[in-house]
């Protein structure tokens, strides 16, 4: 795949599944099980968006995905951590070893990211115009109090 290709890929990725990661990011310190937050961020997107149960349920897929996808990164961010903390107390930084360990991040990133991508077709092809209009608000609001620095 051309690094275009990849990069378009992995944007997408990002605005797409935006409003998941957000809603999960926003609610990991309340102690919720990864399930937990999936029910949690589906009903609210079901609320926002008015899904009907096809909808729900194409959704729900897709926050599912995302949770199993983010839940796998933290364990691998935990375990990343104590080895660059080891590679920093040795007498020479071992570039070849951190290399390999943002290799590894980029081969789970290119080995999820169809996953995610052919689940959020699925839920943004059953959405009407409308629903579709109003993500787009949703995540230009997002966008705009990021880019100014909020964290609303």
């Amino acid at each position: 795949m051309k690094l275009s290709k990849r990069i378009i890929a992995v944007a997408l990725l990002i605005v797409g599944s935006s409003g998941a990661v957000y809603a999960f990011s926003k609610h990991n310190d309340w102690g919720m099980s990864p399930e937990e937050k999936v029910e949690f961020v589906t009903e609210r997107v079901t609320r926002k968006l008015d899904l009907d149960s096809e909808q729900q349920r194409n959704f729900t897929e897709l926050a599912t995905t995302v949770a199993q996808i983010m839940q796998e990164a933290r364990i691998e961010k935990a375990q990343n951590l104590t080895e660059i903390e080891a590679l920093l107390e040795e007498p020479s930084f071992n570039q070849t070893r951190a290399l390999e360990l943002i290799q590894q991040k980029t081969s789970m990133v290119n080995e999820k990211a169809p996953l995610v991508i052919a689940s959020l077709a699925v839920f943004l092809d059953s959405l009407s115009v409308e629903q579709k209009s109003q993500m787009k608000e949703f995540l230009q609001h997002r966008h705009k109090h990021h880019r100014h620095g909020n964290s609303n």
